[in-house]
């Protein structure tokens, strides 16, 4: 008898062939149900809406809508499915990103098989998982303040900066300031440049 009930997973990601070769594995995997595939953010919305799957693997980085972006809609709209992060980036930066409510899983995509099941029934049954790679790696130093991490993970899920100050209890103009700040940190152009620098920083796939 299978331990574990049964998961209806929705699978997220843009290249094909990794895509296909998940679906074929988890496909033969007992206690998991593929509900459906999708290539894009648009796409997951829609099969996420459509199957109400029970858990979300999501690679971050998608044509149209990133995993941050489709998180957000699927919070907005008030969907209860868990996700699970899947991503060729081991920077220890995304685990702040990670460690939002409403994304309990995160692992790499060079992780074995066997981690990647065993982080889907993990996740299902209510835990949180985060793939051994990245939580043994030192964080490195950064040349922002607290505060300024907090503003930038603030613009990493997208918020305004109305709504950053509203999130973090603090002025329009001070959020405005601290902005300013990291870009001169970080030496970025904007906003989005400084998120990027962070998450994905140059020279990783």
């Amino acid at each position: 008898m299978d331990p574990h009930p049964l998961t209806r997973i929705v699978i997220a990601d843009d290249h094909r062939l990794f895509r296909d070769g998940l679906l074929r594995l988890l496909t033969d995997q007992p206690g998991i149900e593929v509900a459906a595939a999708a290539a894009n953010g648009a796409e997951t919305l829609d099969a996420v809406r459509s199957e109400r799957p029970d858990l979300l693997l999501l690679d971050i980085d998608m044509p149209d809508l990133d995993a941050f972006a489709v998180a957000d809609r699927l919070r907005a709209e008030g969907h209860s499915v868990r996700i699970i992060l899947l991503t060729m980036h081991d920077e220890i930066p995304y685990l702040l990103a990670a460690s939002r409510p409403d994304i309990q899983g995160f692992v790499l995509k060079d992780a074995a098989f066997e981690e990647l099941v065993g982080a889907i029934h993990m996740v299902a049954t209510g835990g949180r998982y985060v793939s051994p790679a990245i939580d043994a790696r030192p964080v490195p130093p950064s040349p922002l303040s607290p505060r300024e991490r907090e503003i930038l993970a603030c613009a990493g899920d997208g918020l305004t900066t109305q709504q950053t100050a509203d999130r973090l209890g603090i002025g329009v103009k001070t959020v405005e300031t601290h902005r300013a700040h990291i870009l001169q940190k970080l030496g970025a152009a904007n906003i989005t440049e400084a998120v990027r620098k962070v998450i994905r920083p140059a020279g990783s796939e």
